[in-house]
Parts: C-alpha cells; structure tokens; sequence
C-alpha cells in the first residue's frame, strides 16, 4: 500500500563543508520534494550558494551525503556525473552568458554539448525555449552585451531548461532587477513549473519571492539548517533569526 509520502528529488544528509579551518556547514540535512519551489535562505555567508553548488556537482562536501533523482553524487567523477546533470538545469545569478555568442547560441549550447540533433533543429528548439521564457524571437541574433538585465535572465532561463530538465536550480533569480521585473520573472518561474512539471529549488534574499514562489524554504544558520517548513510557519520559528526574517509571511 502507498503511503502517499511525497517523492525527495534532493536528500541533503548530514553535508560538512570545510574551506582550510572555515567551517562554511556542519551537519546540514533537507529534502526537496517533487513539484515543490523549495527556497534556500539565510544570512551573508551561511553557504546558501555553496550548498546549491553541491548539489549540482560544481563543488563536493567534506562529509555527508547528497542524493538527486535517488543517487548519491557526492565523490561522482566528471563521467560519472553526467547522466544526472542533463537532468538538472541551472540558472546562476548573473546568467553566466557567454560574452562571444548570440542569444540563440547561448541558449542552443546544452543541446550541441550533450544531444546529437542537428543544427537546424537545435535552433528550432531554442527558439521555442526563448518563447517560452517570455522572449520574442527578435533576441535571438542580438549579443549579451545588447540585452537588459531582465533579458539576460530570462535567456538564462531558457538556456537552463533547454535539455527539458527535471530539476531547475535558480540562483538569485530576482537579483539585480527592478520590482516590477523581478515579479514577472517570478510569475514566469511558477507558470514553468506547471507548464514543464519541474521541481524547483532557488537561492534568494528577496522577501517577495520568497513568499510568491516558494512552498517551503529552508534556513541555513549556524552552520546547520536551522529550520526547514512553509513560510508562514517559518515566520513562527523558536529560532529568532528564523522568525525575524520571515516576520513578512505573517501579514
């Protein structure tokens, strides 16, 4: 008989982190669940982006274990890695464009790297990636250099669920926009995941994505993921840092 337990995409298992003698985490453990938006928070140098970096495999722990899709990936070779990271599309904060190619060449590169199709085709696909991501197909042959902050992130976006990922990692998605854009691009974000069935796990420090996008969120304190639940529940936290950050969820 089910139990009707929702599926972990991400067990994080008692992960250590240690930079010569900084301790960055000691004994940091959450799940992500499937189809949620789960939010990783905390404080300026709570290794919010390093835990992110470990589970897409840029960046091992010093102990602990992380599974994704069910497999262990700490200690995975580069080979070994890589049928799990065609599964994993990531998004980092400043979009990570490549200066000397196009819109459509950025966003088609996951495809040349890791499929077989052929050109023609792979630009077909990422034109329809960049639609999408809210994009009109003028962008395709204009440079990073030529787009907004806004655009860069959204061609992004296109390029990290270019290979149809199951897992989608957003790295401050919202940063560096103005508000009005910053809630498009949520808005965006929460329409992908149903449109595309993704499970989503972002870093961010923006209060008002946090409470339009996530599900549940995670806070990293202490070296420790002090509190893991909703928002709202967050914001009744025992812990004071824990409540005082998310004391918006309570209006």
């Amino acid at each position: 008989m089910s139990d009707n337990k929702p599926e972990n995409i991400v067990e994080v298992r008692d992960v250590v982190t240690r930079f010569g003698e900084k301790v960055v985490h000691d004994g940091v453990s959450f799940d992500v669940r499937r189809g949620e938006v789960f939010a990783i928070v905390g404080g300026s140098g709570s290794g919010k982006s390093t835990i992110m970096r470990h589970i897409v495999m840029l960046g091992q722990p010093t102990a602990g274990s992380i599974k994704v899709f069910g497999e262990e990936v700490t200690g995975l070779g580069e080979i070994e890695s890589l049928s799990v990271r065609k599964r994993i599309g990531v998004m980092f904060q400043y979009g990570a464009l490549f200066s000397d190619k196009n819109v459509l060449e950025n966003v088609g590169l996951p495809l040349r790297e890791h499929t077989k199709l052929d050109s023609d085709f792979i630009d077909e696909l990422a034109v329809i990636k960049l639609k999408l991501s809210n994009l009109d197909v003028d962008v395709a042959p204009l440079m990073p250099s030529e787009l907004s902050g806004g655009m860069k992130k959204r061609v992004a976006l296109a390029r990290a669920i270019a290979l149809d990922p199951e897992l989608l990692v957003l790295d401050e998605p919202g940063s560096g926009l103005d508000p009005v854009s910053a809630r498009a691009l949520d808005e965006l974000i929460v329409q992908l995941k149903e449109l595309l069935g993704l499970t989503i796990v972002m870093i961010t420090h923006d209060m008002n994505s946090l409470l339009n996008v996530a599900d549940r969120a995670v806070f990293l304190g202490r070296n420790v993921a002090l509190a893991c639940d909703t928002p709202q529940r967050l914001a009744k936290s025992q812990y004071p840092e824990v409540a005082e950050f998310f004391a918006p969820a309570r209006h």
